[in-house]
């Protein structure tokens, strides 16, 4: 019998394949996977976050958004919604390989893929030191934090965080959005 057959691609494949494509994409293990759109609280939510990255992690670092891809193995190539990457990087790049801090904002459709697959891909980068999840839900930071090459879990519900060169509220995380504190 006779099987359809779905080519796996490497990243370059894929990153030549999706700079002609209209709508964005993501490559998870050699496979291309659309990319889903958010809301305006995953939008507005990712914007503070990006905000309180640049105050934590100032120059030379940058703070980046959901428009960079991050190569995680030459077969997986995600969108993560914030990070910051410290190493000096090429104006045009599309790619990044040395994050040093990667956000996702939970939404529906890919709340499962971002708490299980990205967190672990994401924590076998040997530059990652932070992967945040950041909830929508309802006011809650989940922070993994590499220390000498163990992670720590941390979930912040309430009050302020240490994140860099700052501490962090989630009065800044969640400023503007509908998204409430847990009760």
């Amino acid at each position: 019998m006779r099987e359809p057959v779905i080519p796996q691609l490497t990243s370059d494949e894929y990153l030549a394949w999706e700079r002609r494509q209209h709508d964005r994409f993501e490559l998870h293990h050699g496979f291309i996977v659309s990319f889903a759109g958010g809301t305006t609280n995953h939008d507005l939510i990712g914007f503070n976050v990006r905000v309180v990255l640049k105050r934590a992690f100032p120059s030379p670092c940058r703070t980046f958004g959901s428009d960079l891809k991050i190569q995680v193995a030459d077969s997986t190539v995600y969108y993560a919604d914030a990070g910051v990457d410290c190493e000096p990087l090429d104006g045009s790049a599309t790619v990044l390989t040395t994050p040093r801090i990667v956000c996702e904002v939970l939404s529906e459709s890919t709340r499962r893929y971002d708490l299980i697959e990205k967190r672990q891909a994401y924590r076998s980068m040997p530059s990652v030191e932070v992967y945040l999840v950041v909830h929508t839900r309802s006011r809650r930071v989940e922070m993994d934090t590499n220390v000498g090459g163990m992670w720590q879990i941390s979930v912040i519900d309430e009050g302020s965080f240490p994140l860099g060169s700052t501490h962090v509220t989630l009065d800044q995380i969640y400023d503007g959005s509908s998204v409430e504190a847990i009760t």
